[in-house]
């Protein structure tokens, strides 16, 4: 049964490489879909809640401290049956992809 998988990337690069991975493993140019994520600049409204939320915890013993990782790019894959789904997954875990 066909299924689409969905992993996110750090980078853009990193999100490249696994594409190229899967391109040469067989996995056809129209299954493979790269989409960047939008960077959102933030607003004053947001930048406040940021800082005082960073001011309730000033250590970093829960980690709050420093700024959450965004992933840069959403990397897709149709896949036909579990075979593919086991290659792909590997593949682009190889390459630093998360679940989405």
């Amino acid at each position: 049964m066909p299924d689409t998988i969905h992993r996110n990337f750090k980078t853009v690069e990193d999100a490249e490489a696994a594409r190229a991975a899967l391109l040469d493993a067989g996995f056809q140019g129209s299954a493979v879909q790269l989409n960047l994520h939008d960077t959102r600049s933030a607003d004053t409204s947001t930048l406040a809640v940021e800082n005082i939320m960073e001011s309730l915890t000033p250590d970093d013993a829960d980690d709050t401290d420093h700024p959450l990782q965004r992933p840069a790019a959403l990397l897709s894959v149709d896949v036909d049956g579990s075979e593919q789904r086991e290659q792909a997954t590997a593949l682009m875990l190889r390459y630093g992809g998360a679940e989405a």
